[in-house]
């Protein structure tokens, strides 16, 4: 019928057009304020200007005032000091802030430790602080998990990973311009990535590096215009998101970018944007770890006019598509099974005749797959990809003007 192959043809056009990139050329995240699905001209998504305050949780230990990285294991955050601190890795009661663990590293030393992460095998220690501009010893040291035991202090070795910026060829003194410094790290499937920390340019360089022990040259990806000092990154695979935190340079203002919507690990090519921090003043951020999907917390070290502390920000109102389609939708129940295993059936006088971003969601609510589409008067059945079938369990139409949320049902 001829509802059913417009709406195929616009199914199976939208799948490639997000499979060669072309997707990007327009605005399709549903929380900018120039979001609209129908657009065809190459547009950059554009937010409103939002202004936070995230929540002080507490004040940590005298002993981690200097504290930089963070992460979270174990159900426990971990963190650090940094430079010419004890080559320590405190965990900490996440509740009360408490350090309740520790873990040396015999055979490293902590020259200037700015950032830990891992992955579902090792724990990754960034040696890499270069405030000054003129390290030659830049390095990343890891030790596997399994060396953690779930309760009490440890002593571990760490294997070295060393590297230098390809981009750099001066090691003289520079503190002003210096934009070779770095206090952010992620880890990616392969690779680890590093965030450069800017006080020349106020913008932050993307490079990833082997995870492996040895020698390189890292690889630069892309630079951004953080338009501020990035000191702490987080990456959550699960829902996508990177994190970056930060300060401005010289007014210390902290501020959070969130990043989503990349392609693979390249993630300055996607959606991002910034929040600005204005309570927190001369508070310095350090340390930002993703807790659970869209929750983040935030480290700072002490200051002149602050003791080191931890905050909270929940960021799921500004990153989860499937919590907004439930608060704005307009109708429920419009998407049914059909004897077709392949298809659902759209009851089409519920719905408004538009261009959407379809979202199909998993029973967890994590983001299988989207789309864009054209739903006109005859489109009655929706085509689903073969590979989502057995998990699809919601569906998301956002529109410029109308958003529709609804679950699967037998017909």
């Amino acid at each position: 019928m001829r509802g059913s192959k417009s709406f195929s043809r616009y199914f199976f056009a939208g799948i490639l057009l997000l499979l060669a990139g072309i997707i990007r050329a327009q605005c399709l995240d549903p929380f900018a304020a120039n979001f609209d699905p129908a657009e065809n001209s190459e547009k950059e998504c554009r937010y409103a200007k939002t202004i936070q305050n995230p929540p002080f949780l507490y004040l940590l230990d005298k002993e981690i005032e200097e504290n930089s990285g963070l992460e979270w294991y174990n159900g426990l955050l971990w963190t650090h000091n940094d430079s010419g601190g004890e080559a320590l890795l405190y965990g900490l009661n996440p509740e009360t802030g408490k350090i309740v663990q520790r873990i040396e590293i015999e055979n490293v030393k902590n020259k200037d430790w700015e950032e830990i992460t891992l992955d579902d095998t090792y724990f990754y220690i960034g040696d890499f602080g270069n405030n000054a501009a003129n390290r030659k010893d830049l390095a990343v040291f890891r030790f596997p998990l399994s060396a953690i035991p779930d309760s009490g202090d440890v002593k571990v070795q760490a294997e070295k990973i060393f590297f230098h910026f390809p981009d750099q060829s001066k090691f003289l003194i520079n503190w002003d311009s210096n934009n070779f410094d770095c206090e952010s790290m992620v880890a990616g499937k392969d690779h680890l990535y590093l965030f450069s920390k800017n006080r020349g340019d106020q913008q932050s360089k993307l490079y990833s590096i082997p995870k492996e022990p040895g020698t390189y040259t890292a690889k630069y990806i892309d630079s951004f215009n953080s338009r501020g000092l990035v000191t702490g990154a987080t990456f959550d695979a699960e829902t996508n998101l990177l994190a970056l935190v930060g300060y401005t340079y010289k007014s210390w203002q902290p501020f959070i970018w969130l990043f989503y919507d990349f392609e693979g690990e390249d993630f300055f090519s996607g959606n991002h944007r910034r929040f600005d921090l204005p309570n927190h003043t001369t508070v310095q951020t350090e340390g930002i770890v993703f807790v659970s999907p869209y929750q983040l917390m935030i480290s700072a070290e002490s200051s002149k006019t602050f003791s080191a502390r931890m905050f909270e920000f929940d960021i799921r109102s500004f990153a989860d598509k499937r919590q907004l389609a439930v608060n704005q939708s307009k109708e429920a129940d419009w998407l049914r099974k059909t004897t077709d295993a392949e298809a659902v059936l759209i009851v089409v006088d519920k719905l408004k005749a538009a261009d959407y971003l379809c979202v199909f969601f998993d029973k967890e609510g994590r983001e299988l797959q989207q789309i864009v589409l054209q739903l006109d008067k005859d489109s009655d059945r929706l085509t689903i990809p073969a590979e989502i079938l057995n998990q699809l369990h919601s569906v998301a139409l956002f529109g410029k003007r109308n958003t529709y949320y609804t679950t699967l049902h037998d017909e």
